[in-house]
């Protein structure tokens, strides 16, 4: 027994590591040919992996907080820029510094999330319509201040702990340690598993599913803030944007945290799923940008893997089923043949 589920275990890791690794030798491959260099050669290149990679993480993890649960926010994105403009000028005007700045962000960041939660729930609209209303509130808000500047951190002192490679690895371990805590380990994890599976079994059981939506905002909020530092940080600054352009992030970020919950089926831990989806997005970007192509050509192709990765996810099961079917025909068939022998 000992044997058979240390070969499931590891099992399970090589299908949760595979498609990193798998995505990492293609383009090494690829980047080789076109480019003659490699994906990852030098600390710039690193660089600018951990940072796409921290802000991607944080808003898959964001996203999937609710989605699990039926609620798509589309306020994320100017949550993200509620906070990040808030927080940043903030911590500029007291001189906090880069760790000042994150902190401010991603408390402003829960505050929006906080409003955003406590309106759903008390109002009964449907999420996205709420989204949708809330992201054009939070984006006149961050329109207003600051002279509609934003805010710019390039230059400014104390802030280069944002760029620095050890600290971006370390938040971005802590985030991972925190999530895999939160969702799989602590009361709260265990409450939000069981509203996954039934909202009324759970109200029944007597879970507080409102307090526990709430805190799923709250969450939510303190996410996008994190990654919104780190794109201010790579980006130098943060405009603000009017007609629901804050929605790019969100949209963005759909595949890997639909990656990530792909392979979360495999290691049963979706926040690792997502991790593991978040490298394997990002290598590719980072790739993309190595091979010399532009935005929107970058966007094209990562677009296009979302969509084809979209139409297996939703025809898997007709493969199973036509794989069984054919399994249990040619059973039949052996049968048939096995009794005229006889």
């Amino acid at each position: 027994m000992d044997k058979k589920r240390q070969n499931g275990r590891a099992k399970s890791l090589l299908q949760t590591i595979a498609l990193p690794v798998i995505v990492w030798a293609v383009m090494e491959i690829i980047v080789r040919a076109g480019a003659g260099t490699s994906v990852l050669t030098n600390s710039a290149d690193l660089k600018t992996f951990f940072r796409n990679l921290i802000s991607t993480i944080a808003f898959a993890l964001a996203i999937s907080t609710n989605l699990n649960c039926g609620r798509m926010d589309l306020s994320l994105g100017s949550q993200m820029y509620a906070g990040t403009i808030f927080g940043g000028n903030l911590a500029l005007a007291m001189g906090w510094g880069g760790l000042g700045m994150l902190l401010c962000s991603m408390v402003i960041g829960g505050l929006c999330g906080l409003v955003t939660g406590i309106l759903f729930i008390n109002m009964r609209i449907l999420p996205m319509v709420l989204g949708i209303g809330m992201t054009l509130i939070f984006e006149c808000i961050c329109f207003m201040i600051n002279r509609q500047q934003g805010v710019t951190i390039y230059g400014r002192p104390g802030m280069e702990l944002l760029s620095n490679v050890n600290f971006i690895i370390f938040v971005v371990l802590l985030l991972v340690l925190a999530a895999t805590y939160l969702f799989q380990f602590s009361r709260f994890g265990y409450r939000y598993r069981a509203i996954q599976g039934s909202q009324k079994l759970a109200a029944d059981s007597g879970i507080n599913i409102y307090s526990n939506c709430i805190l799923c905002y709250l969450l939510s909020g303190i996410l996008v803030a994190c990654a919104g530092v780190f794109i201010t940080a790579f980006n130098g600054s943060l405009s603000p944007v009017l007609g629901m352009s804050s929605n790019t992030y969100v949209f963005s970020n759909m595949f890997p945290m639909a990656l990530g919950a792909w392979i979360g089926s495999f290691c049963h831990n979706r926040q690792i799923g997502i991790v593991m989806g978040s490298v394997s997005v990002t290598l590719l970007s980072v790739s993309l940008s190595k091979l010399g192509l532009g935005i929107s050509t970058q966007n094209v192709i990562v677009y296009s893997l979302f969509l084809l990765f979209t139409i297996y996810s939703a025809n898997k099961d007709k493969f199973s089923y036509r794989k069984a079917r054919a399994a249990r025909a040619a059973l039949a068939a052996q049968t048939r043949a096995e009794r005229r022998l006889a």
